[in-house]
């Protein structure tokens, strides 16, 4: 009986000294969470990565900032959308739509402070929240408006190297800004050889009609495929200056990184975007954006 009970109060101590749920998670803590005019927006820490999320899904983060190395790509597409970047590498003025927790703006900032770059934001408390709780600053070479991608564009009479979509979350997409007519007015704005560099999700049908909607607007189109995720990278262009071909020359050339980004390990997800098959161009008269992110191919 001793015996038993010996091996009883081992097993009790062990017990106690295991971490329970509450103390395994308490590097886990919410500093933020509210709703904005146009968002459900929570601001999220788990050691040392802080996260911005859009809508009520907790477990789909849009925007991370590792802390200790803020220029690291937390997700696989960032890191794809600068190595997008190489078709254009002589890029002096840049449109960023969308500004999330400001990682793009930030690597700009330390790492290609010779590019001019232009965020364009729709939601105020976006922004508020971007400087709260991630540094997000507005340096001397950019510059940030609050307003509508699509409504700035229209007014704006500037020309861009590069315009860059990275607006939409996993689970809503800004219809007005998948259309043919929204990429014609994009194409209006870019400088001679110019591309747009746009995040999705390629693991539904939208992706498709993305693909098609593009093909429809512009001579080029290309495509880096998460190998980790489900996102993809879409790059287009009517002639972009640095073709399929020289993309890991480029990479090569511009010393393969930028900052913590490994361009020449990006290079190898991009191809010729796929054929699609039965997919709809998307116009803003026929617009099921949204109804096809929800449907898996």
């Amino acid at each position: 009986m001793r015996g038993v009970a010996a091996i009883g109060f081992i097993l009790l101590a062990c017990l106690l000294l295991m971490p329970t749920p509450t103390q395994a998670a308490s590097d886990e803590q919410t500093l933020y969470e509210g709703d904005s005019i146009y968002h459900h927006i929570t601001i999220r820490q788990i050691g040392t990565e802080r996260c911005m999320i859009f809508g009520r899904q907790r477990d789909l983060r849009q925007t991370c900032i590792d802390l200790t190395r803020p220029d690291t790509s937390v997700f696989e597409y960032s890191a794809m959308m600068f190595a997008g970047y190489l078709f254009k590498p002589d890029t002096k003025r840049v449109c960023l739509i969308g500004l999330g927790g400001g990682y793009i703006p930030l690597v700009f900032r330390k790492h290609l402070p010779q590019v001019s770059l232009q965020t364009v934001e729709v939601d105020p408390h976006v922004d508020k929240l971007a400087r709260q709780y991630f540094g997000f600053v507005v340096p001397a070479g950019q510059s940030l408006t609050i307003d509508d991608g699509r409504q700035f564009l229209k007014r704006s009479k500037d020309r861009y190297d590069q315009i860059w979509l990275d607006a939409f979350n996993s689970d809503y997409i800004p219809a007005h800004m998948t259309t043919k007519e929204f990429l014609s007015l994009v194409k209006s704005r870019l400088a001679e050889e110019g591309i747009v560099v746009q995040n999705v999700f390629c693991g539904n049908k939208l992706y498709d009609a993305q693909i098609a909607t593009f093909r429809s607007v512009f001579a080029k189109v290309f495509v880096f495929e998460g190998q980790n995720s489900g996102s993809c990278i879409i790059v287009a262009s009517d002639k972009p200056s640095v073709g399929l071909a020289g993309l890991r020359k480029q990479a090569e050339r511009s010393g393969g990184r930028i900052g913590a980004i490994d361009l020449v390990a990006e290079v190898g997800k991009c191809k010729v975007a796929p054929a699609v098959k039965k997919a709809p161009i998307l116009t803003d008269d026929y617009n099921p954006a949204n109804l096809l992110l929800m449907q898996k191919k």
